[in-house]
């Protein structure tokens, strides 16, 4: 008897540690204890919000703009979302006769006191490619999921006073005739930083799942190709080359502060080039580098989707260390990405050609 009532004992004790081990290994359900994203429902004063912006080579004046109607202009969004310091883009297709944008803020109560005037000069060309971020780091196959097939946008900045929280702007395009186009309303959101603790930790780079081939981490990605090689002494030829790229050590950290920062040792191999045009023949060339990221990171719990602003990141070549400074923010990710207590899953979607590919990044948390 006594060594059934201690059987039980035994069990019970066992059930409570593993109950209490299960709990320790779960996800918190509730992922904003602090509430930083509760901020982004806060309405931003748009007078405020109209003297933290930026737009380069736009003048800011006071009143309002008067539409005419007689120019043709549409938007195929009403929402998006921006980051502190960092702020949007505005994307749009404009018509062969565009001569610039009005740009205003508005609220509940009304428009803000001045606008902005921003002419085709101030407006950057976008072919419909998506451009890619040319940093060597793993992140480097990403780009916006706001970017879209059309062919001219707007870069808004923000000033350090403009926090987190919602404000709408209209927007309308003229020509050179004086036809100003019906005004487009755009609701948008300044992603809180943080917003999620569950993501909280130091996790550590596992390996790559591409296309059904996994890469682990300290094995090589190399992919062949062939060009014309041209030589010092006047032939060329074709040859056959490899390029490999290895991840020997990625760690990520996200802090509750809304900071992250990761460092990333890799390796590559290739081709010389001048020294293969010496030889003519194909000579190989390897190094080494450390890349750094620090910046602020956001999550939006509604898509499950998480965006990293990097704001400074350095390269250590052979030795040598340069350091660069991201005042306004360079939007290095968005997009989906996959969390349970133990593992860390950030996908990337790459677009050439109009071909799309997924890469998933498994983290384990340390």
């Amino acid at each position: 008897m006594r060594k059934s009532n201690f059987l039980v004992l035994c069990l019970l004790a066992f059930g409570v540690f593993s109950c209490s081990k299960d709990e320790s290994s779960s996800l918190s359900k509730d992922i904003d204890p602090e509430g930083v994203n509760l901020i982004e429902d806060e309405q931003i004063e748009i007078n405020a919000a109209t003297a933290g912006i930026t737009i380069d080579g736009a003048q800011k004046v006071t009143g309002s703009p008067v539409p005419t109607g007689n120019l043709a202009f549409s938007l195929d969004y009403s929402t998006q979302t921006a980051f502190q310091k960092s702020g949007f883009d505005i994307i749009f297709e404009a018509p062969v006769e565009f001569a610039g944008a009005y740009i205003q803020l508005k609220d509940g109560n009304g428009m803000a006191s001045s606008y902005f005037d921003v002419p085709l000069s101030a407006t950057n060309s976008y072919s419909g490619k998506i451009a890619q971020n040319k940093r060597k780091n793993f992140l480097a196959k990403d780009n916006s999921t706001t970017r879209k097939d059309e062919n001219t946008e707007i870069n808004v900045g923000f000033s350090a006073a403009i926090p987190a929280g919602t404000f709408c702007y209209v927007i309308c395009i003229y020509d050179n005739q004086g036809n100003i186009s019906q005004p487009q309303e755009v609701c948008v959101t300044v992603e809180s930083w943080g917003g999620n603790i569950n993501l909280v930790a130091d996790w550590e780079y596992v390996k790559e799942v591409s296309e059904g081939e996994t890469i682990k981490v300290n094995e090589p990605s190399c992919e062949a190709y062939t060009f014309d090689l041209y030589c010092d002494n006047g032939t060329s030829k074709e040859v056959e080359s490899s390029y490999c790229y290895t991840i020997n050590g990625l760690d990520m950290t996200f802090n509750s502060n809304g900071t992250y920062s990761y460092t990333e040792n890799s390796s590559y191999s290739d081709y010389d080039y001048e020294a293969s045009q010496a030889s003519c023949e194909l000579v190989s060339s390897e190094y080494e580098s450390v890349y750094t990221s620090k910046g602020n990171w956001a999550y939006n719990e509604e898509k499950g989707e998480l965006t990293l602003v990097e704001f400074e990141y350095s390269y250590n070549e052979g030795g040598e260390i340069e350091t660069y400074t991201e005042e306004e923010g360079e939007l290095v990710f968005s997009g989906q990405i996959e969390l349970t207590a133990s593992t860390f899953i950030l996908k990337i979607s790459d677009s050439f050609e109009g071909e799309v590919e997924e890469y998933s990044y498994y983290f384990n948390k340390k």
